[in-house]
């Protein structure tokens, strides 16, 4: 009797371990060490739940492996190892998905800057119109919505199915300009500098994309979308995401002189300007010709 009343403790703490983990917040894996494209939706994720106590309480775990866009939508959809993730629009993300409609990283993200090999930084200098711009072959991730954006704009887009191989295309000449949002330009090149201490952020040219980051959520997930949903109208409305979003990229608008680059622009079909800014107003940031320095010194 004591035996079997000691396996029936047993299997109840692991059913209920079992039941808690797989209502916690399941968020992608990085690529590596020098990947740190998703720590600001961790962060963010954690303002969330810090603001919406009356969820209940949740944890925020990490996938066991990382996952192409292909397979995170896959897994997103059967709530299997993953059930959050921060994605810029894509149509059968939209379809299959529920998404969080407010955006995450209020367009920062289409504001583009280029990485580029220093030696190129006269060529980039040299350009004048978006015309010339174009001709330049540039790199793009194979399953990236701003793959699409760019060639339906008319660029030659070199592409790679490895974010780490990206930057090595980009060294060994396969391309020669990598877009990034100013959000990930500066900190790629300092987590990459010592594997290729050749690449630099080009200081001449501003490419902008209307372009927004979401929260999708697996569609079995409607109470965790609505978590989300409420959490991000609560930050913005108390100002706490404000803080949090110019204290993490501050640095970088500032360092990124906008003011003083040429300044492109190319449309977005995937992304509705209008949705972008429903819930949320970023036109402050949309626009290049802003006073950063003046709400940088706000919150720092």
């Amino acid at each position: 009797m004591r035996n079997a009343t000691k396996l029936f403790i047993i299997a109840f703490c692991f059913f209920i371990t079992k039941a808690s983990y797989a209502n916690n917040i399941i968020i992608n894996k990085a690529l590596s060490d020098a990947d740190a494209r998703y720590d600001y939706t961790h962060y963010l994720l954690n303002l969330i739940i810090e603001a919406t106590p009356e969820f209940g309480e949740i944890k925020i775990e990490t996938a066991k492996s990382y996952m192409t866009r292909d397979r995170a939508l896959r897994e997103l959809v059967l709530a299997k190892n993953i059930n959050v993730m921060a994605e810029a629009p894509k149509k059968l993300w939209d379809e299959k998905l529920l998404v969080v409609p407010v955006p995450i990283r209020k367009g920062i993200q289409g504001l583009r800057v280029f990485i580029i090999r220093n030696e190129s930084q006269g060529v980039m200098k040299n350009i004048k119109s978006l015309k010339d711009l174009i001709k330049i072959p540039t790199g793009s991730g194979a399953l990236w919505s701003t793959r699409q954006v760019m060639e339906d704009a008319g660029f030659n887009v070199v592409t790679g199915s490895n974010y780490q191989g990206l930057f090595t295309m980009l060294t060994k000449g396969r391309f020669d300009t990598f877009s990034r949002g100013i959000n990930e330009a500066y900190q790629e090149v300092g987590l990459q500098n010592k594997l290729y201490p050749q690449l630099v952020v080009d200081e001449n040219i501003l490419l902008k994309i209307p372009l927004a980051t979401y929260f999708y959520v697996s569609p079995s997930k409607p109470e965790l979308a609505k978590r989300i949903e409420t959490g991000m109208l609560r930050i913005i409305k108390n100002g706490s995401f404000d803080k949090f979003f110019y204290q993490n990229h501050c640095d970088d608008l500032l360092r990124s002189h906008i003011g003083k680059r040429k300044v492109f622009s190319i449309s977005n079909s995937l992304v509705s300007t209008e949705r972008m800014l429903s819930l949320v107003d970023d036109s402050f940031l949309l626009n290049t010709n802003a006073n950063f320095e003046s709400v940088c010194q706000k919150y720092h």
